[in-house]
C-alpha cells in the first residue's frame, strides 16, 4: 500500500496535474472584487495559474484554473489504456490578498472504475500575478477511507486571465 500511496502523491497531490490551455480571445477578468461592506477590494484569482506544488515526498508542476464564479477545474493529461485522473474545486475570497481554495480529485482506471480519491484545502496570498499557499491533503480509497494525509503548499504564477476551463 506504501508503494500506492508513493504513487499517488506523487501524481495528484492537491491539482497537481495539467489543465485544458485556456481559449484564444478569451475576456479578461477583472483581478479584483468589490467587498460588500466597506468597498475594500478583495483577491480575485480568475485565470490560469502555473507553478510548483510541494509535499512531504516530493515536488511536481501543477496548473490550475480558477473561475470568476468560485469554482476552478483541474483536467487531467488525457487519460491513456491506464486510466487518469480528473478533479474539480471552489475557492473564495477571505481578505484584502487572501484566498482559500479546496480540491477534490477522482483517480480512474482504464476502465473507468474510480481507484481512489485526493482532496486538499489551502490557504493562499496573492501578490500581483503570483500566489503562494499553504494547507492539508489527503488520499481517500475508492469507498471513501482516508489512507494519508499530508501537509502541501505551493508556488504559483499566473499565465492569463482566461476563465474558461
Amino acid at each position: 500500500m506504501s508503494r500506492r500511496l508513493g504513487v499517488l502523491t506523487l501524481v495528484g497531490a492537491l491539482a497537481l496535474v495539467p489543465l485544458t490551455p485556456s481559449a484564444a480571445g478569451a475576456a479578461e477578468a477583472p483581478a479584483t472584487t468589490r467587498a460588500a461592506a466597506g468597498g475594500q477590494f478583495k483577491v480575485a484569482p480568475v485565470g490560469v495559474w502555473n507553478g510548483t506544488v510541494t509535499f512531504p515526498t516530493g515536488q511536481v508542476e501543477a496548473r490550475m484554473l480558477f473561475r470568476p464564479n468560485g469554482t476552478l477545474c483541474l483536467i487531467a493529461p488525457p487519460p491513456g489504456p491506464e486510466g487518469g485522473i480528473e478533479g474539480q474545486g471552489t475557492w473564495k475570497s477571505s481578505g484584502r490578498n487572501t484566498f482559500t481554495f479546496q480540491v477534490k480529485e477522482r483517480f480512474f482506471d482504464g476502465a473507468g472504475n474510480t481507484t481512489g480519491y485526493l482532496r486538499a484545502n489551502h490557504r493562499a496570498t496573492l501578490r500581483g500575478n503570483h500566489f503562494t499557499s499553504a494547507g492539508e491533503g489527503a488520499f481517500y480509497d475508492a469507498s471513501g477511507h482516508e489512507e494519508d494525509s499530508f501537509p502541501v503548499t505551493s508556488e504559483m504564477r499566473r499565465e492569463s486571465r482566461s476563465d474558461t476551463c
